[in-house]
């Protein structure tokens, strides 16, 4: 399989195993189709709140690849690892406006590095570990 066929294939079943999780916790959602979407999902609260999110897949343990964007607080990041062998995937659950001081601390060390692109910002695999299965972080 090609490097670009496993990462569709890694970003899709991201975005599945994220919904289904998402829906099994009570919370009613779409998948939004497209070239330019703004998220992957259209989430409904429980409780009614509206919201969206941004699901990022991975199958190893690298950096999350994330655009810089203006946080919104109706915005959520889901980070999604796929491990090997078909083990549980690991969620990992952030406010944009977490993810977007994650990002800036990163281009801040970077650039301290002369080593910083912007197409190339995100955040470090270490980074996202405390957020693991913080999913009290989404509207109730």
């Amino acid at each position: 399989m090609s490097s670009q066929n496993l990462r569709y294939q890694t970003q899709w079943t991201s975005q599945f195993y994220a919904a289904a999780e998402l829906t099994r916790r009570g919370y009613l959602v779409s998948l939004t189709f497209g070239n330019a979407r703004v998220a992957d999902l259209l989430v409904q609260s429980p409780g009614g709140y509206t919201f969206t999110i941004d699901v990022k897949g991975q199958s190893s343990r690298n950096f999350w690849l994330i655009q810089r964007r203006d946080p919104d607080p109706r915005h959520f990041f889901v980070l999604v690892y796929l491990p090997p062998e078909f083990e549980t995937p690991r969620f990992f659950i952030l406010s944009s406006a977490r993810l977007m001081k994650h990002r800036a601390a990163y281009e801040t060390a970077s650039k301290a590095r002369g080593k910083y692109k912007d197409n190339l910002g995100g955040m470090n695999w270490a980074t996202a570990l405390p957020h693991e299965d913080q999913w009290d972080v989404l509207p109730k």
